[in-house]
């Protein structure tokens, strides 16, 4: 992105300030330091940034891809804040799972273990994928 976008950016927030509704009264105003504005497109967008370079951090060695066809291989499925990791074996996936674990904690995220689920197709193999010791 360049440098005259990010300031164009920076300049709609500079200054920023808010009221709330507390208890049916309207608050003083105090200035907005962190976040996006409520319904702001910038939210999920900069979201999806993020998630990109996760992607990109976590598989840019050639992470163990599935052949789609002749000359394409893929890596992962992304919806949202859906991600699917694809990999041939166990250790494959167990390694990316660690890579894209590891990258969006740099970036404060976290992949919930709960949430997450591993699909097996057409393998005998039923070690667990882990991370950081929790079995997904």
């Amino acid at each position: 992105m360049s440098q005259k976008r990010v300031n164009i950016t920076k300049n709609s927030y500079d200054g920023l300030y808010c009221k709330i509704v507390h208890e049916g009264q309207l608050t003083k105003s105090f200035e907005v330091k962190t976040g996006v504005r409520q319904g702001c497109l910038l939210s999920p967008f900069l979201f999806l940034l993020v998630i990109n370079w996760i992607m990109k951090t976590s598989t840019s060695e050639e992470m163990h891809m599935i052949q789609w066809t002749s000359r394409m291989q893929l890596d992962d499925l992304d919806f949202a804040a859906d991600l699917a990791l694809l990999s041939q074996t166990q250790q494959q996936m167990q390694e990316k799972t660690t890579s894209v674990s590891t990258a969006s904690a740099a970036v404060g995220l976290n992949i919930h273990e709960e949430k997450s689920k591993v699909l097996r197709y057409n393998t005998a193999c039923t070690n667990g994928i882990t991370i950081d010791g929790e079995d997904l």
